[in-house]
């Protein structure tokens, strides 16, 4: 399977007491457990961000090896770090809501013979980094058993890379690239360099861009979402072939823009393009109906539909859904153009619409120009009557 196939069917002290007691508030997560053979040993809970972290609790184990620590819920997915010590061996915990997490391991295999209950995210993170440790292991023997032929060294330590990238891309960004396991994945290391490069690689801009158009949905406006849109859009603004231009829309100022035509498939297959329309009034809508909020919004975009339909109103929806089975399904029942763009921000249209949220929209008079965007509408349904008059 090629490289675009697998993206098309794809990343905080306070001491408490030897008898830990804790009442977890409705806003609050847990983490809890048994770390056995850990007498007298101190456990610290760090909130985690890539390349660094904050402690925000510790506890002193007894000969049970209990403990319970309880936080504040984090505004999207987030990381918690278990360490044995200050200098020991860690554990990371993804924590996405209000969820109880059990830990159960030993002092001496702490991360290695770990077993993690109620967290599926953190399961799947303690997998990619194990995965890394085998990596950096293999690769390492590689350099350590190096002949003078460094140029084969080299490519096959590449090759090693590159297959490793494309495994971790297919196994756990491309299912769920929403998901904290994904984020995570994107920010593995070789050697305590970062595996992907979205500013030189197009195939490791793609992996952060379907990690970013997923999160720009699910979690838009929070901290880790924009942080990936924006290292995305560099990066698929970096690797973008060069023969490619980038056309920027410039409406602030300008009655009129020119159209830069779409051509993307409906639920049956077939391409419809944008330019297709010219001679209605069209509303060109980037959109993904897996956000409720935004599939909730359909609602008053059918009523302004059905009054000015027959009066050369269309709606041209393009859709960032990745699920596209459930696309088809969302959008057999609208009545305009439901078509879905599969490459999601790494595509070539979200670039030249200058695309930095879902939803935005344009209006385009009869003449396939572009009149405004979303930011510049104050009423919908008056600018579009507006348009309509206009011959």
């Amino acid at each position: 399977m090629s490289i675009q196939n697998v993206i098309k069917t794809i990343f905080g002290v306070a001491v408490t007491g030897l008898a830990i007691t804790s009442c977890t508030q409705p806003d609050e997560f847990t983490i809890k457990g048994t770390i056995n053979g850990a007498e007298k040993s101190m456990l610290y809970l760090s909130s985690v961000e890539i390349g660094s972290h904050q402690y925000i609790d510790s506890a002193r184990l007894d000969k049970s090896g209990t403990f319970r620590f309880s936080h504040q819920r984090p505004e999207c997915f987030d990381f918690y770090r278990l360490q044995l010590d200050k200098k020991g061996p860690q554990i990371t915990i993804s924590i996405d809501s209000t969820e109880t997490v059990t830990v159960t391991t030993d002092a001496k295999n702490f991360a290695d013979s770990c077993k993690i209950e109620g967290s599926e995210e953190s399961v799947k993170i303690m997998q990619l980094t194990q995965l890394e440790k085998a990596l950096s292991a293999q690769v390492n023997r590689l350099i350590d058993s190096a002949s003078p032929a460094v140029g084969r060294t080299r490519e096959k330590i590449q090759s090693i890379v590159d297959e490793f990238k494309t495994n971790i891309c297919k196994e756990y960004i491309a299912p769920a690239p929403g998901k904290a396991s994904a984020y995570y994945a994107l920010f593995l290391r070789l050697n305590n360099v970062l595996l992907f490069d979205p500013m030189h690689s197009r195939f490791d801009s793609r992996c952060f861009s379907a990690v970013a158009t997923s999160l720009n949905m699910t979690h838009p406006h929070t901290t880790k979402a924009m942080h990936i849109y924006n290292v995305a859009y560099k990066g698929m603004r970096a690797t973008q072939p060069a023969s490619r231009d980038t056309i920027h829309i410039e409406t602030e100022g300008k009655s009129n823009t020119a159209l830069f035509d779409i051509k993307l498939p409906n639920i049956d297959g077939d391409s419809i393009s944008l330019s297709s329309l010219k001679g209605k009034v069209v509303m060109l809508d980037f959109t993904a109906y897996s956000n409720a909020q935004l599939s909730a919004r359909n609602i008053g975009l059918r009523d302004i539909y059905s009054k000015y339909k027959d009066e050369g109103f269309e709606i041209y929806q393009i859709s960032y859904d990745y699920d596209e089975h459930f696309w088809k399904t969302s959008a057999d029942n609208l009545p305009w153009t439901c078509v879905r763009d599969g490459e999601g921000l790494s595509s070539y249209n979200i670039t030249l619409y200058r695309i930095s949220q879902i939803p935005t929209f344009f209006l385009i008079n009869r003449a396939n120009e572009i009149v405004m965007r979303d930011v510049q509408v104050e009423d919908l349904e008056k600018s579009i009557k507006n348009l309509l008059k206009e011959k």
